[in-house]
This record gives C-alpha cells, structure tokens and sequence, in this order.
C-alpha cells in the first residue's frame, strides 16, 4: 500500500501549453477551461504582454501572452490560438482567474519528478527573464514553469481599476 502511495504523490498531471516562443508547464488543477480565441478589450496603461481583458463568468478576466512576456514575441492571434483559463494562487476577489495566450489546444501529461530536468544550457540572463520561475527540459525539449505570483502582483493593480 505504502508504494502505491508514493507512486500516486509522485505523479503530476499538467497541461503542456505550446505559445509563441515556447511551451509552459502548468499544473492541470489550475487550468479551469480552453475557449476559442475572442478579441480582448484593451486595458489601459497595461503592460505590453497583458493582451487585453475579456468577460468571463461576469469577471473582467486579464488576458496575457506568455510568449510575449518571456520569450519577447508579439503576439499573433489565428485559428488556432486558444485562451487558457487559470485559477490565481492568490486570494483576491477581483483577480480569481486569469487567461494566457496559447497556440493550440493544451497537451495533457502525466508527469513523475524524473520526467522533468533542469535545462543546464539556460544563459544567466535567461534564467533573470520577467515570467519564468524556472527553465527546464521535458523529452530533451525546453519548457518554462511559468511564475503565477509575480504575474499576477501586475495584474491585481489592473483589475482594480477596471
């Protein structure tokens, strides 16, 4: 009984998440839903890589690109962009969710902790970018666990003015 436990904790389910630029790692329990891409609203005064806000369940809900923030791309909506609705880690009731940018649907995957590496060819610069907590590999290709908390300290102050 005690190792299937251990096997159970040791697995993660998380969305692989492909973005201008890159791919993002994201635990599958903050992920709420996938839409369709829609034209976000304008937010004034917003950072670059906050895209816009949309309404979503009667929430100004920001909408940002990853790809735009931590790789330095413009991002480009098509058909088959995606918007990825996710849960905030923190407790604000003005900011509850909030939604990247995605190029496809997200992949999901049933990760253990040595399926994930530290990505040893990440440049000191690099590893200082705005957005990323950490740069890894996964199947010898790079992926960025995202930094949920400092995007959303920038969001909380355009929330509560909208």
């Amino acid at each position: 009984m005690d190792t299937v436990m251990e096997e159970v904790s040791a697995n993660l389910r998380c969305l692989l998440v492909a973005l201008q630029g890159g791919q993002v790692l994201l635990p599958n329990s903050f992920v709420l839903e996938v839409l369709p891409f829609a034209t976000p609203l304008r937010i004034e005064a917003a950072p670059h890589w906050v895209v816009g806000a949309m309404l979503w369940r009667n929430l100004t809900t920001p909408l940002i690109s990853l790809g735009r923030l931590i790789f330095r791309v413009t991002p480009e909506a098509d058909l088959n962009s995606r918007i990825i609705i996710l849960n905030t880690l923190g407790t604000d009731t003005k900011l509850p969710y909030f939604g990247i940018l995605g190029t496809a649907a997200p992949r999901p995957l049933n990760l253990t902790r040595q399926d994930i590496k530290l990505d040893p060819e990440v440049s000191a610069e690099d590893l200082r970018r705005p957005g990323a907590l950490c740069w890894a590999r996964y199947q010898d290709q790079p992926i960025i666990i995202p930094d949920l908390d400092a995007i959303e300290a920038v969001l909380q102050p355009l929330v509560r003015r909208a």
